[in-house]
């Protein structure tokens, strides 16, 4: 295990060397705290090419005297992730990037500061809590099995399932999502620009995986499904108009959704959804999802 002074704390130069490094470390955290990763080596690479972000300035790289990465620090915009590696915590290694974090965003002018836990880290939560955090958000990814078929899907009355067609039905969904206000698993307004480009796109979109239900000729609900795999499809949007929640109609399309992506021979239905209750919303749960693992988001005022 690595001792407090022969850890190597640098500012990383953007090298694809590094990114493999961090990613490596993000999986080993992840693994530790929820029993997998979904973490990629593009999603490193995004984080340090956006717009703005000065690598040399907002990241940071911890590393032992074999070289392997064991902490990790980025900040960027009123946001910042700090990880560190299972083998190393307790060293105070956290704290040390906590305040970096904290001090680079004060520098950039932020107000307030938000960073995620996975919920199986408990250490870094109790840090947070003793360092001025508040829990903000919670987000889940939860999963329902398909090898069980699930039960029928109940339609209220006077609304009716659809498939996708291309006449019409993207632009429908877009606008369903902006009256009902959609939001990312993380509690940001979602993007619809983003989403129609990497999700309802022609060379994206999987028609036979989503479910649409419409009261006459108005769209009033939508599961959009997609499968990047043999064994996952995942329900990546779930929106139902303001004017007709609480009707049933999100379990119904979750339902059907439920039956396609069974159809199609996919082991496991996934869902990403979030919230600002500590537990998962009960409605996911009422048709057999459970969660796999949950990310809480903390936040503390800087000035």
């Amino acid at each position: 295990m690595a001792g407090a002074a022969s850890i190597e704390l640098r500012r990383p130069a953007g090298t694809d060397e590094e990114a493999v490094l961090v990613l490596m470390l993000l999986t080993a955290c992840q693994v530790a705290d929820s029993g997998r990763s979904d973490c990629q080596l593009a999603d490193v690479l995004e984080q340090w090419r956006a717009p703005g972000v000065e690598l040399e300035r907002d990241a940071w790289l911890a590393r032992d005297a074999g070289g392997d990465a064991i902490g990790y620090a980025f900040t960027h915009g009123g946001r910042a992730e700090v990880r560190v590696h299972p083998r190393t915590r307790g060293l105070g290694l956290g704290s040390r990037l906590r305040r970096l974090v904290e001090e680079r965003a004060a520098e950039q002018g932020e107000r307030e500061l938000v960073q995620t836990v996975a919920g199986g880290d408990r250490p870094a939560e109790r840090l947070l809590e003793r360092s001025g955090y508040v829990p903000i958000h919670h987000a889940w990814r939860l999963e329902r099995p398909l090898d069980v078929p699930a039960a029928a899907a109940r339609w209220p009355r006077g609304v009716a399932p659809h498939a996708f067609h291309d006449d019409g039905d993207g632009a429908a969904v877009l606008a369903l999502l902006e009256r009902s206000s959609a939001r990312t698993p993380e509690g940001g307004p979602l993007a619809l620009d983003r989403f129609h480009a990497e999700h309802l796109a022609e060379d994206r979109l999987d028609p036979d995986l989503c479910v649409l239900a419409y009261r006459g000729e108005q769209l009033v609900g939508a599961a959009i499904g997609e499968t990047w795999n043999e064994s996952d499809g995942t329900i990546v949007q779930l929106a139902v108009d303001p004017r007709e929640r609480d009707a049933g109609i999100g379990r119904a399309l979750l339902l059907a959704a439920f039956e396609r992506l069974r159809a199609r021979g996919l082991d496991t239905a996934v869902l990403h959804v979030g919230g600002e209750q500590a537990a998962e919303p009960p409605l996911f749960g009422s048709v057999g999802m459970r969660p796999a693992w949950r990310r809480t988001s903390w936040r503390k005022r800087l000035l």
